[in-house]
């Protein structure tokens, strides 16, 4: 793999995320990576990162580059393999630390379980850039913390820290060593009955429905507005924005 270091430590697996960028931004590649990681795994699994960030998101120079059908068609993958991470028979923990903004955050929503620093940085910021979240975030923060929160969330694209996403019942643990602390819920995790993890999580963690395709033809049909060329604008000359709903 190019993005991703795995490494067998018995019943647990490390996958560790390196780019040449220490914010780590997600391209479609780096997410198949991770992807086969999880799926070729039959131990509990932690993601984590090295660098400045767990993920800071995907590269918004090359959303300047997509139309509706080329975005609708970016999160549909992304969709996908979100949703392999979320439906793998082994527990997945996202060790967080840094930044886990957009793309980021999502795919730390995909796994089972958060582990992160008090002051680490998570965000669906999409909004700001006259967009939403595309590869299952509207859905997954909201099974996790309840319709009026995720509502919030996503509607403002605030930041917030490891330690209020722990209080909104987002992040499962906090701890100043998130990768200890991590190790220490993948190896609890390890000594259970590996098939009666797989059918709790099963039973738990809820399927996706109609409205991941939603989200999916919302996100590529904003990629024609023009509010979306005026957020992308916006931020890369690092501005604010002027939205006009059109």
């Amino acid at each position: 793999m190019k993005y991703i270091t795995v490494e067998d430590m018995g019943k647990i697996t490390l996958a560790t995320l390196k780019t040449d960028n220490p914010l780590n931004p997600l391209n479609i590649e780096i997410l198949r990576e991770i992807g086969e990681a999880v799926s070729n795994s039959r131990n509990v699994v932690v993601l984590n990162s090295e660098g400045r960030a767990f993920s800071a998101g995907a590269d918004i120079k090359n959303f300047t580059k997509m139309n509706a059908n080329m975005a609708h068609r970016f999160a549909s993958e992304g969709h996908d393999i979100m949703n392999g991470i979320a439906s793998a028979d082994v527990p997945v923990i996202a060790a967080i630390h840094g930044y886990a903004l957009g793309g980021g955050f999502e795919l730390a929503l995909a796994c089972d379980f958060r582990v992160s620093t008090p002051d680490a940085k998570l965000a669906l910021p999409e909004i700001t850039l006259g967009i939403l979240p595309g590869f299952g975030g509207t859905q997954r923060l909201k099974a996790i913390a309840g319709e009026g929160r995720a509502l919030e969330l996503v509607s403002t694209g605030r930041t917030f820290t490891g330690q209020e996403a722990k209080e909104m019942g987002i992040v499962n643990r906090i701890s100043t060593d998130h990768m200890e602390e991590a190790m220490k819920l993948a190896e609890e995790l390890s000594e259970k009955p590996p098939l009666s993890l797989k059918y709790a999580k099963a039973l738990i963690r809820s399927p996706p429905d109609e409205f991941y395709e939603d989200e999916k033809e919302k996100f590529g049909v904003l990629f024609e507005s023009k509010d979306s060329k005026e957020g992308f604008d916006a931020f890369l000359n690092k501005r604010k924005p002027k939205f006009k709903g059109e």
